[in-house]
């Protein structure tokens, strides 16, 4: 067997065969060998009615791009019920929200046990990700507030260099 060389993924394209017997998929789907696991856990106090704090938060480290595939989100304590708005979360790239999880009022799994999402939405280079929790109207009592992120970084060599980020 001969030794292959790993080139970096085009935009568009799901595979690379160029002779080499090699396949890669995109990182983003498939983890690169040099992956490294993201796996963000955390809990806080439930804020002041009005507030918000963020329960999980990390930068994407410098060269890397990733996946969030898993998240979770939920509410330890008394005085809110499932959906009714009255606690909030939402999921931020940079400090916006990422589509479809502006306004979240109900648990997405647990920490224990996250959501896998069917296609995971996409980090970049240098990006803020946050789970934040917003209290509308829940009295504070004690409450806590979990979260869970969870994917892969890969080495941006793996991308089209001209990408732009969302």
């Amino acid at each position: 067997m001969g030794s292959s060389i790993v080139v970096p993924i085009p935009m568009g394209e799901d595979v690379i065969a160029e002779n080499t017997g090699t396949y890669q998929l995109p990182p983003w789907i498939y983890p690169p060998g040099e992956f490294w696991p993201i796996d963000q856990v955390n809990y806080v106090a439930l804020p002041a009615i009005g507030s918000n704090a963020a329960v999980v938060s990390f930068q994407v480290p410098p060269g890397h791009n990733g996946i969030i595939l898993s998240y979770a989100n939920n509410f330890v304590g008394g005085g809110w019920t499932e959906g009714s708005g009255a606690v909030t979360w939402q999921i931020t790239r940079d400090q916006a929200a990422i589509d479809g999880y502006d306004l979240i009022t109900a648990s997405l799994g647990s920490p224990a046990n996250p959501v896998r999402h069917p296609s995971g939405f996409r980090i970049f280079e240098n990006q803020l990700i946050q789970l934040v929790v917003f209290n509308v109207s829940v009295v504070v009592a004690g409450q806590l507030s979990g979260g869970r992120l969870a994917g892969w970084y890969y080495p941006k060599m793996y991308e089209d260099q001209n990408i732009t980020t969302m």
